[in-house]
């Protein structure tokens, strides 16, 4: 009995732990970007075309890896005071999103800079992530402006003496 309440205290832990990237859609972003990555992966093998297709695996995981350092910071950033939350915290945070968003325009370059594949399986997989990346960095404007509303809201008011 001891083993099941434990279990299941660790599982509602473990679960409200990333409550607030389940309620966003970068999260599903995230998981589409990584489906992606896991279909590209198997081609490399036998494909021709396979420098393309390990750089778009790259650029996959590389854009998970943001998403996910982003949302271990809005984790750590909920879990702190609002009137602890500095200045230099929020603006960190919208770096971050800007971060990410530059290296997504930078993947949509080099995606819509190739020319010629050998295989069409690789030609589809280039259109997918540019269309990924794409809505990908629209959502991440909208996420920014959730911070810079955020860091509008906690601003200190002047006292004047």
């Amino acid at each position: 009995m001891k083993k099941v309440l434990c279990i299941a205290l660790v599982f509602l832990l473990f679960c409200s732990s990333f409550a607030f990237a389940l309620e966003t859609a970068l999260f599903d972003m995230r998981n589409n970007i990584f489906k992606e990555a896991r279909a590209i992966k198997p081609l490399m093998a036998a494909s021709k075309d396979v420098i393309l297709l390990s750089s778009m695996w790259d650029s996959c995981l590389m854009a998970v890896s943001q998403l996910d350092g982003y949302f271990s910071m809005v984790g750590i950033f909920n879990e702190i005071k609002q009137e602890n939350i500095t200045d230099s915290a929020i603006a960190y945070l919208a770096d971050w999103l800007n971060t990410i968003k530059a290296t997504n325009e930078i993947n949509i370059k080099s995606l819509s800079g190739i020319t010629k594949t050998v295989e069409p399986k690789s030609k589809v997989h280039v259109e997918i992530l540019k269309a990924q990346f794409s809505n990908l960095n629209k959502r991440i404007d909208s996420e920014i402006q959730k911070v810079s509303a955020l860091k509008a809201s906690i601003k200190k008011p002047s006292v004047k003496k």
